[in-house]
C-alpha cells in the first residue's frame, strides 16, 4: 500500500508538471501566433472556396477540427495539472 501511494504521488506530481509545461505553451507567443494564423488561413480557405469544391471544403473543415482537437488537449493536459495540485494540496 506504501508503494502505492508512492506511485500515486509520483503520477500526480508528473501530471502537475506536465499541466505547467501545457499552460507554458498556451501561454507562448508563437504558439498562440500559430493558432490564431492557422485558423484564420482555414477560415478564409472555406469561405472563399465554391459550394461544387465539397472535397476540398471538406478536407479544410478537417484541418480546422484537427488544430481545435491539438488545443483541446494541450488544454486537457493543463486541467489535468490543476486537478493534480490540486489533489496533493488537500
Amino acid at each position: 500500500l506504501k508503494g502505492n501511494k508512492m506511485e500515486d504521488e509520483g503520477k500526480t506530481r508528473q501530471d502537475i508538471d506536465r499541466g505547467e509545461k501545457a499552460q507554458a505553451l498556451l501561454r507562448n507567443e508563437i504558439l498562440i501566433e500559430t493558432f490564431d494564423f492557422l485558423e484564420k488561413q482555414y477560415h478564409e480557405a472555406w469561405s472563399n472556396s465554391s459550394v461544387d469544391q465539397l472535397e476540398a471544403r471538406e478536407k479544410v473543415f478537417m484541418m480546422l477540427q484537427n488544430l481545435h482537437t491539438v488545443r483541446q488537449h494541450i488544454e486537457s493536459v493543463v486541467m489535468t495539472g490543476k486537478l493534480a495540485n490540486d489533489r496533493l494540496t488537500n
